[in-house]
């Protein structure tokens, strides 16, 4: 279940912006989650927005435009299951999130236009999301998401989740630890 945060000073984007760019950073979500358009899958796609009064954002020390990019200010905050992706797919996904800022707002990738989009990727260790009163897990949402578990987007967090349990088991960490793998699947 990956999740966008969009933030942005107030009146940044207006509502059919907001809308056009929530549908571009669903599907960035769906590619993250294997590139099943389903209705499973769309439903563990979030996009939110958090707007700010533009007194409140500074860049470079001011509240005006001096330092900011044509784009604007936007610091995007994209939650993914830890080790569901490799830094190939992290920078994928932070080149199509960036695409998509731009598409909505008309401007072309040139020029610096996109220096004020930020992008910060948070992993959630397994085992610390939960929905409908249970525990989740990364594989436990391909699942859901319909990825079937022969899959290759799930090759990595199988070999990173047999790396971390061989290094939590020479560590002699307790099983239950969080951070190990809650479904083989």
């Amino acid at each position: 279940m990956p999740m966008i945060t969009v933030e942005t000073p107030n009146g940044t984007l207006t509502t059919a912006q907001k809308s056009a760019l929530a549908e571009k950073l669903t599907h960035v979500l769906l590619m993250i989650e294997g590139g099943a358009d389903t209705p499973a899958s769309r439903s563990i796609a979030w996009v939110r927005f958090r707007e700010f009064d533009g007194d409140d954002w500074f860049v470079g020390g001011t509240t005006d435009a001096t330092y900011v990019s044509a784009s604007g200010r936007f610091l995007i905050e994209l939650n993914v299951p830890e080790g569901s992706m490799n830094q190939e797919r992290k920078s994928e996904a932070h080149k199509a999130i960036t695409a998509s800022v731009l598409e909505a707002l008309g401007l072309e990738n040139t020029g610096g236009n996109a220096r004020s989009v930020w992008i910060q990727l948070f992993e959630w260790p397994e085992g610390h999301l939960a929905t409908s009163g249970r525990t989740s897990s990364l594989l436990g949402i391909a699942k859901i998401a319909g990825v079937p578990a022969n899959h290759p987007l799930l090759d990595f967090p199988r070999a990173y989740f047999d790396a971390k349990d061989r290094m939590f088991d020479a560590h002699e960490f307790p099983d239950g630890t969080a951070g190990r793998a809650l479904v083989r699947y």
